[in-house]
């Protein structure tokens, strides 16, 4: 082996490294002068205190959900932070939704009030329908599917549902969701 092959290799790696931190600098750098992705824009039509109500199926007794949800922007604008009111079924629960800058993926996580808390599998946003879509992998323990549709501006209709690994309903869940703010 020539001696000089550890130490070229070497650099190269400090290379590819250097120009992968370079480059992140400099979308950082756009970030803070109030330049976010176009993603950001999609994450934004959430913005806002929203009347809510749903119907759940599953688990039973189905009944019928209502309460309010304010989405705002935390930590300079980079997370979409929600919280709900006491739900009318007693619940009551917060989410983090953001676009996240290394996976290029949209992120959505859910934390409720009796201690469970869960990431969505990453969402497809479609422009044309104005739908964001979830749906989990082949390989997910659990099976997720869920899209919300923005009608308007100021109305979403939205649906989840989760089956376990045997394809039983776990959760269902459809509604809308009306912006007063």
């Amino acid at each position: 082996m020539n001696p000089a092959e550890p130490l070229l290799r070497t650099w190269l790696l400090v290379l590819l490294l250097g120009s992968a931190v370079a480059a992140e600098s400099d979308e950082r750098k756009m970030e803070k002068r109030g330049v976010l992705p176009p993603e950001y824009k999609v994450i934004e039509k959430w913005q806002g205190t929203w009347e809510v109500k749903a119907f759940r199926r599953q688990p039973e007794p189905a009944e019928e959900v209502t309460y309010r949800e304010t989405f705002d922007w935390i930590l300079d604008g980079r997370y979409l932070r929600s919280e709900t009111s006491q739900k009318s079924d007693g619940g009551k629960s917060m989410s983090m939704f953001w676009f996240d800058l290394i996976t290029k993926t949209y992120r959505f996580v859910i934390y409720d009030a009796s201690g469970f808390a869960v990431e969505l599998p990453p969402p497809v946003w479609k422009e044309s329908t104005q739908t964001m879509e979830w749906k989990s992998g082949l390989f997910s323990p659990l099976s997720y599917t869920g899209y919300a549709t923005f009608a308007d501006p100021n109305t979403i209709r939205w649906k989840s549902l989760w089956k376990d690994w045997k394809g039983t309903v776990i959760m269902d869940l459809e509604g809308t969701s009306i912006r007063r703010k």
